[in-house]
């Protein structure tokens, strides 16, 4: 076997291990593709503030002197599995449709995380719930959103192969825009803001979302603590994000509910589609990637539907109904034909009953694989 393990050790290295997956993926017309700069300030250490409770390390694999494939191995502080023993995660696992190279890859991986006092692992994770996350198994034929990762269909195969197994996983509807603004979700919301006093936020600059980020990511923090996978975001984390992201949301997309104090009460993130836009730029902004981001801006006719959170007291009082509306509303100005959810758990009855009124169709699903060690 001529496959050699690399660990990433220097800049250059990391660019090289980020760059893998593009050079994979050059010729998939269902991948969208990170941009290199969010990917480097996210697994450099002195970049990310996950790193103060996370300790990472990232290796390529060669074959033959070529690169075939690549992992990265994090151990979050007191991270427990729903069992209760320590576990680690791996992510960024990508590789050609080689066994010995999957293989050789997760077994060095898995040596480390077993040396961090860990004695199980999932994934494929990131540092937070923030992060791309989970395995494609079913949807290898549509175009992936920019928020997950796409992977090719032999993955899964690969995991079942080295004794891993499914933990759970994250499912993702499509929904049909043009019949979204459905009477039922209208009147629920009109109703929701004359009863409650509740209204949604007018956002007209881009500084008018810093009022409300904070807050936001207090709902997030509290409303996702339950879920699979998912840690708090510290302050620093939250600030990190809002740095990488600001610039890319859409203000015309963003839907903030307040209750008669002004106090926030939920929130909707969703964004026109970058997936055709970061395969057009291959990762890259510079010099002419950031034109595609700007079009598909402009025009598309699909929305990526990225986070929603209501806080638990205000939860089937009608402020879902008010962001799906002001949602619709802005997609049928923007010419806007489909809708993709992004992943939600499949266990996560209540972001999956937002959807109940509408026509849609279950069209991918992801796993988390989990494994002793």
């Amino acid at each position: 076997m001529n496959i050699e393990v690399r660990e990433i050790t220097t800049k250059s290295d990391l660019r090289k291990f980020i760059s893998f997956y593009t050079k994979l993926y050059n010729n998939c017309e269902y991948s969208p593709i990170p941009l290199h700069f969010d990917e480097l300030e996210t697994l450099l250490e002195d970049k990310n503030p996950a790193f103060k409770n996370c300790k990472a390390q990232y290796w390529m694999a060669y074959k033959n002197g070529k690169p075939v494939g690549r992992i990265a191995a994090i151990v979050k502080d007191n991270e427990l599995s729903t069992t209760n023993k320590p576990i680690g995660r791996f992510g960024w696992f990508d590789f050609i449709d080689d066994k010995e190279v999957s293989e050789a890859l997760m077994r060095t991986a898995l040596e480390w995380i077993k040396e961090q006092g860990r004695i199980m692992v999932h994934g494929p994770f990131g540092f937070t719930d923030m992060d791309r996350q989970g395995m494609l198994i079913e949807g290898f034929d549509r175009m992936g959103t920019f928020a997950t990762p796409y992977n090719y269909s032999y993955y899964p195969e690969h995991m079942e192969a080295m004794g891993f197994s499914k933990s759970i996983d994250w499912v993702e509807f499509e929904i049909d825009v043009e019949n979204l603004l459905v009477e039922r979700v209208e009147k629920i919301a009109k109703y929701a803001a004359i009863k409650h006093e509740f209204r949604l936020v007018k956002i007209t600059k881009r500084k008018q979302l810093y009022k409300y980020v904070p807050a936001a990511f207090d709902i997030l923090n509290n409303e996702y603590a339950h879920l699979y996978g998912f840690t708090q975001l510290s302050e620093e984390q939250i600030n990190h994000y809002v740095k990488m992201f600001i610039n890319l949301v859409s203000i015309d997309f963003i839907s903030f509910v307040v209750d008669k104090n002004d106090k926030l009460i939920g929130f909707g993130v969703t964004m026109p589609s970058f997936s055709e836009a970061s395969i057009k730029a291959k990762g890259k902004l510079l010099p002419f990637g950031w034109y595609h981001f700007w079009q598909a801006m402009k025009k598309n006719h699909t929305l990526d539907l990225y986070l929603v959170a209501v806080s638990s007291e205000y939860q089937k009082k009608g402020v879902s109904a008010l962001l799906i509306t002001h949602t619709a509303r802005k997609a049928k100005e923007f010419g806007i034909l489909r809708a993709e959810t992004n992943i939600e758990l499949e266990s996560n009855n209540s972001v999956q009953s937002m959807w109940q009124f509408f026509e849609r169709n279950q069209h991918k699903r992801r796993r988390c694989y989990i494994k002793d060690i």
